[in-house]
């Protein structure tokens, strides 16, 4: 990723922006139904900035990722899919890993291929799978979970 990457809290004055990201995001993953429309996406996206822990992957001076954690959830990540790739992802799992070091569990669509991936080559572990009766979408999905440093630090992968 470039240089000029960064990571910071959200903040309100941010909700548009990070909206247009969750939206182009979904939008970009053809196995999932988009079942809200973009004003839809930034109500929701302002509530979980207000409600919850949200930070973003800033690229001059822009939002280009977000992750938000509830608890141990982590609720949503996603980057927008110019910078898919390129290093935005792994700066804000390892933002996450950094606020939740005990761990979090997370859901993901099975079909996305690319994300598991991901999560997988970063420490994360299935957990469950289902055929997506739980979720929005009717989309089968996996239940996956990151055991936290001390866990790394036990199996000796550090």
């Amino acid at each position: 990723m470039e240089a000029k990457v960064s990571i910071r809290r959200a903040t309100a004055n941010d909700a548009d922006a990070v909206a247009s990201v969750f939206s182009a995001a979904f939008k970009g993953m053809n196995f999932v139904p988009k079942l809200h429309s973009d004003e839809e996406d930034r109500a929701f996206v302002r509530g979980f900035i207000a409600d919850g822990e949200t930070w973003i992957a800033m690229h001059e001076r822009r939002p280009i990722g977000l992750a938000c954690i509830e608890g141990d959830w982590l609720s949503h990540l996603y980057v927008h899919p110019t910078f898919q790739n390129r290093g935005a992802g792994t700066l804000l799992l390892e933002r996450v890993k950094k606020q939740r070091p005990d761990g979090f569990q997370f859901w993901a669509f099975q079909a996305n291929t690319g994300a598991r991936r991901f999560y997988e080559r970063h420490g994360c572990v299935v957990v469950e799978f289902t055929d997506g009766r739980r979720n929005e979408e009717k989309t089968p999905d996996v239940r996956y979970a990151w055991r936290g440093s001390d866990d790394i630090t036990k199996s000796g992968r550090r």
